[in-house]
């Protein structure tokens, strides 16, 4: 279980500071607005702010925008006010809405190494491998979240092309192999370009450690509810977590598809990422990223 905070984040809460918890602490993240809607005229959440630690988002003309959200359109929460010494990361993470849903698919790479690997690749596989030829990436690993069609688009694609390994939980394997089916009962049609591999490479489980450049970045979360063999996978340095469609901003993934259940759903959400602590930034599978603080309280599909 959880218990509710009480106080908000940072010592004010004002048009001049973003509250701590949507801060990433050194971690670059980047999302790239060019295949997105997100831009400084279109989002009526945002305002450019010269911020040391807010949002950096691509603009159309390749320029780094700083954004913050207005104090009129969000709350935010945490246990206590006290400040939490910055800690530099060396990781990247670049988030790219891709495929006919728009999934947040995350390129996360080590700036030093340039080692790569990517999250929940769900289509738009030439923009993907152009992103990571020219910052001139060393793509290891696919890492999935779970096996819906709207999130694995590339992966065939980008293991042909990067000869990299796929790693998903093995409780989704029934939806990696029906993907006409899932297809067609969202009337979209099956690319055979998109064809998957016979099986994933390897098979997360709970607690599996992430590597990359020789050194652990990450852990494998069990959340299932959305699928049964659903994963989130979270990086305690950058304190980020990328959740997949089990949480979304102000809601829930859906629980009435192949494998769903509601009730499991929401308990992963309560006792798994809740625990995560309020000033964990998740980037879901759709949509804006959040953080733990402010679902807790404004998210009222969770109980």
């Amino acid at each position: 279980m959880f218990s509710l905070p009480t106080k908000f984040i940072g010592s004010t809460l004002s048009n001049n500071i973003i509250p701590t918890g949507i801060a990433l602490k050194g971690c670059n993240l980047l999302i790239n607005s060019k295949y997105s809607s997100l831009s400084p005229t279109s989002s009526y959440q945002l305002q450019t702010s010269p911020l040391q630690n807010g949002l950096s988002i691509k603009n159309k003309n390749g320029m780094m925008n700083n954004y913050h959200l207005k104090k009129n359109s969000i709350r935010f929460y945490a246990d206590s006010t006290e400040k939490k010494e910055k800690v530099k990361s060396d990781l990247r993470i670049q988030i790219i809405p891709a495929g006919p849903l728009s999934v947040n698919c995350c390129i996360i790479n080590d700036e030093k190494s340039k080692e790569a690997l990517i999250v929940d690749p769900g289509g738009d596989f030439e923009i993907l491998k152009n992103v990571i030829e020219k910052n001139k990436l060393e793509l290891k690993s696919i890492l999935l979240t779970h096996a819906h069609f709207d999130h694995v688009g590339a992966v065939g694609q980008l293991k042909k092309h990067f000869n990299c390994k796929i790693y998903l939980h093995e409780e989704d394997m029934y939806l990696w192999k029906n993907q006409i089916e899932q297809c067609g009962f969202f009337n979209l049609p099956y690319k055979r370009e998109e064809e998957l591999p016979d099986k994933p490479d390897v098979f997360l489980k709970e607690d599996d450690q992430i590597m990359l450049n020789g050194k652990s970045i990450a852990k494998v979360i069990h959340t299932p509810g959305h699928s049964k063999g659903s994963v989130s996978f979270y990086f305690p340095k950058e304190k980020v977590c990328i959740v997949g469609d089990t949480l979304f901003k102000e809601s829930v993934g859906r629980s009435d598809l192949w494998g769903g259940d509601g009730t499991v759903l929401r308990t992963a959400i309560r006792d798994k990422i809740y625990p995560l602590g309020d000033d964990t930034c998740i980037i879901p599978g759709h949509g804006p990223i959040t953080n733990v603080a402010y679902e807790k309280v404004e998210n009222f599909n969770v109980f």
